[in-house]
């Protein structure tokens, strides 16, 4: 563990390095807690249900069923963060009211192609038996195989790499963080090709929210829809980011808890879209838990 932690930390390093960015030392506090949780989240089944560590009894015992080793359950403790496991979902998305794969279907058909990039996608949903519902990377693999790696492209990152074969068509991209998110554009993600720029995680735990709304906005193209969740302290920061980025505002919903507000802005087109509204003033935007807020007063831009 302590060796894949350092082996991907200097990954991670290096490609900052290729992309001019410096992390302050919150932000490797933060990473090195999130490549903690992704090394131990690869040894879980995904989606496995992990209690807290502040129940011993109930935490040492999932672990055990989890990883059939009673050392590897008790030297979980000592690393940063709670064990997690990742399946890759887009129930925030569908919390908002969207359904990615309809959104993905129109936007194929309208631009001729499609491209998606999701930020800390775990196992994508690649390591679970077929769902009837395409919730997830491998669901839309499955809903566009005649297309994939034609006019098809999915793409997602993670902190460590968590595959090591995918099929034609969709691309990992490890020691990725949300704030060194542009990285992917020397790894084959043009800037303004992405339909499609979705965190299911990933995002709320970045410190540095403005280098990543700066990266998804560039990764955009115009009309392109981004989904993520975001403390609620983040609010204020993550709204002023978004317009300097030529970005609009959409649906948004406090969930509470550790899934904070999931909030969905759209690249600016000639034509907004639907249910897109202008900007609010920081102090209009009041959350209410499990209710979408669906008036706010106009600003200039």
């Amino acid at each position: 563990m302590f060796i894949a932690a350092a082996r991907a930390r200097k990954l991670i390093r290096y490609n900052f390095q290729l992309i001019g960015y410096e992390p302050d030392e919150a932000a490797w506090l933060s990473i090195r807690m999130g490549v903690k949780r992704d090394l131990q989240a690869r040894r879980l089944r995904p989606n496995a249900p992990i209690p807290s560590r502040r129940n011993p009894l109930r935490y040492l015992g999932a672990m055990l069923r989890e990883t059939g080793s009673i050392f590897r359950a008790i030297g979980s403790f000592l690393h940063d963060g709670a064990w997690t496991s990742s399946g890759g979902s887009f129930r925030l998305a569908e919390e908002l009211g969207f359904d990615l794969v309809q959104e993905a279907t129109d936007r194929l058909k309208a631009d001729g192609d499609f491209r998606y990039l999701e930020v800390g996608g775990g196992w994508a949903g690649l390591k679970t038996s077929a769902s009837p519902n395409a919730r997830d990377i491998a669901g839309l693999a499955r809903h566009f195989r005649n297309d994939l790696g034609e006019r098809v492209f999915l793409h997602f990152t993670n902190l460590t790499c968590w595959h090591t074969e995918l099929p034609k068509g969709i691309t990992e991209h490890p020691y990725v963080t949300a704030a060194g998110l542009s990285v992917v554009d020397a790894q084959g993600v043009a800037p303004g090709s992405i339909s499609i720029l979705y965190s299911q995680a990933a995002a709320y735990f970045e410190t540095d929210v403005a280098s990543f709304i700066s990266a998804a906005s560039a990764l955009l193209r115009p009309g392109g829809l981004l989904i993520f969740n975001i403390p609620p302290t983040q609010v204020v920061s993550v709204m002023n980011c978004a317009r300097r980025r030529s970005l609009k505002l959409g649906k948004w919903r406090d969930l509470g808890g550790m899934n904070g507000i999931v909030i969905a802005f759209e690249k600016r087109a000639s034509l907004p879209k639907p249910g897109f509204v202008e900007w609010p003033s920081p102090g209009s935007m009041r959350t209410n838990r499990g209710q979408l807020e669906e008036r706010h007063p106009h600003v200039s831009n």
